[in-house]
């Protein structure tokens, strides 16, 4: 009781919404947030081998670094295990975060057995490198196993 009547006594800080708003915060950089959000599936979270054995039309989410830029909106993505996708891109400009080449996560439809046609593109917030490539690809693998899938699997 006497520690409770301490605490009541021991000035709070004073913190407001203005104050809250004002620190800086740095999160993900995303192209295509509203396009992501309507696409008609959740996407599934995969690596280059689970991407190959999707269907076409599938939704998919990809990890991975983006190619430099060459003409076109065609790019690569070299993904977490090793493969290289060929990713069209959004017809928005890509923010620096995902230019310079920074861990990404590709939203889209497999539009191929190698080529994603994307409607997003989400970088990880933070400074260069944030994202464990070979830790991240062992999430994937670990999320589709029969055992663990249903704890992964969107929920209706």
């Amino acid at each position: 009781a006497l520690s409770l009547q301490l605490l009541k006594l021991l000035p709070l800080p004073q913190t407001s919404i203005a104050g809250m708003a004002a620190m800086d915060v740095e999160g993900p950089a995303v192209v295509g947030m509203p396009e992501i959000a309507a696409m008609p599936q959740i996407a599934r979270r995969v690596n280059f081998k689970l991407f190959q054995q999707a269907g076409v039309g599938a939704s998919l989410r990809v990890g991975g670094r983006l190619s430099a830029a060459s003409s076109g909106e065609e790019r690569t993505l070299t993904t977490t295990d090793g493969g290289s996708l060929r990713i069209s891109l959004p017809a928005a400009a890509l923010p620096p975060a995902i230019e310079g080449g920074a861990f990404v996560e590709v939203v889209g439809t497999k539009a191929g057995d190698n080529s994603m046609q994307t409607v997003g593109v989400v970088t990880m917030p933070g400074k260069e490198p944030m994202v464990d490539a070979e830790l991240w690809d062992e999430a994937v693998k670990l999320a589709e196993l029969p055992q663990l899938r249903e704890l992964f699997a969107p929920s209706s």
